[in-house]
């Protein structure tokens, strides 16, 4: 039995990066118990209902009524706070076989697909979501409790919780790295990141077009040698915004091509609000290239993008770009100075500057390339 787990185990392992480790692990799961269908249901937080994830058997038109629909108006909707994680919740032991057939979401749409009762067990739960593994029973054995008697799902229980917060972490990674991406598309000029050797993890549309340039300085192994030298700071720059005690933005000027172009490159830490999967491993730089092809952009809306910075640390960070005191600041906001001091002190945290010269010199380079 402990080698069936492992067994079964391996495949939800693999699952956590695709789906088919998952959907390999609910049939075996279903052949084992007898149940006529087998599925995830997730919760996420911010949306009104539960929805079906992947599944294993049964009429496919039922997982998308229920995730449409009938998820509303499931009885275990009204208990799913109770539930504990490694628990089986049985819908007739919770609430007797007679009351569920007189309930709407049984007549209505369990009998309408000869399903007779849903046994699940709670696997995730956290802040933003939860997820159960949910066994659906044919009306010819609608009191059966055998999944909760299993020693072999008893065996998987932990199996499960694991491959479940590991699935939805590397899903919220996912997403994560998706939204990053089309917010770096967002930008008419240049953005790269990169390690420190120079070699580039992600670019985005106009970053990519810059990089196919001919005597573009970075290559598939990182920066490429110079015979003149004039790269040297550009490698420094970026070694130092990869440092992680480095906080201030760095930069250099770059030449190439035939008429030759100048380019002004500022590289800073890569901002924690833009950080990708692959900055778990190393760290990397945000990489921002001005050229004069690109159309004028709102500074706002960039120091936004990159560092998550409002509308109200914005005006703020007009007033300190013009050389204006905490005092100063506060009377041309109208709040009192403590508002200003909490205030500046969310943008330090945000730009992981320390004083004030650090944020203001930052903001120049990033949003209107000023270089040293």
């Amino acid at each position: 039995m402990e080698k069936l787990a492992l067994s079964i185990a391996h495949d939800l392992y693999g699952g956590v990066l695709g789906q088919e480790g998952w959907h390999a692990t609910l049939k075996r799961i279903r052949d084992l118990t007898g149940a006529e269908s087998a599925c995830t249901v997730i919760l996420d937080r911010r949306t009104p209902a539960a929805a079906v994830g992947e599944h294993s058997g049964g009429d496919e038109r039922a997982f998308n009524d229920y995730s449409n629909h009938y998820s509303r108006h499931d009885p275990a909707e009204n208990v799913r706070h109770r539930l504990q994680l490694g628990h089986w919740y049985i819908d007739w032991q919770w609430f007797g076989r007679h009351a569920l057939d007189r309930d709407p979401f049984y007549q209505e749409f369990m009998r309408s697909y000869g399903l007779g009762s849903v046994h699940a067990l709670p696997i995730l739960k956290n802040g933003v979501a939860e997820c159960c593994l949910s066994l659906q029973f044919p009306l010819s054995r609608p009191d059966t409790d055998a999944p909760s008697r299993s020693p072999l799902l008893r065996l998987l229980a932990p199996h499960l919780q694991q491959a479940a917060a590991l699935r939805h972490e590397f899903l919220n990674l996912q997403q994560r790295a998706e939204l990053a991406q089309q917010l770096l598309d967002d930008f008419s000029f240049p953005l790269l990141v990169t390690d420190a050797r120079g070699r580039v993890h992600v670019a985005n549309r106009a970053g990519a077009s810059w990089l196919s340039l001919p005597g573009n300085p970075f290559g598939a192994s990182g920066l490429k040698p110079s015979r003149t030298g004039t790269r040297s700071r550009l490698a420094e720059a970026l070694v130092t915004a990869c440092t992680r005690q480095a906080r201030l933005a760095t930069g250099a000027h770059v030449e190439f091509g035939t008429p030759t172009v100048r380019y002004a490159v500022v590289v800073t830490p890569l901002p924690e609000p833009m950080s990708f999967p692959l900055s778990r491993c190393e760290p990397l730089a945000l990489v921002k290239v001005h050229t004069h092809q690109a159309a004028p952009i709102s500074a706002h809306r960039l120091l936004h993008a990159l560092f998550g910075i409002p509308p109200a640390e914005y005006r703020l960070l007009l007033l300190l770009m013009q050389g204006r005191q905490v005092k100063e600041c506060a009377q041309q906001l109208g709040v009192s100075q403590e508002t200003v001091r909490t205030q500046l002190r969310s943008l330090f945290r945000r730009t992981q500057t320390a004083r004030q010269s650090q944020l203001v010199d930052l903001v120049r380079k990033l949003t209107y390339g000023h270089m040293d």
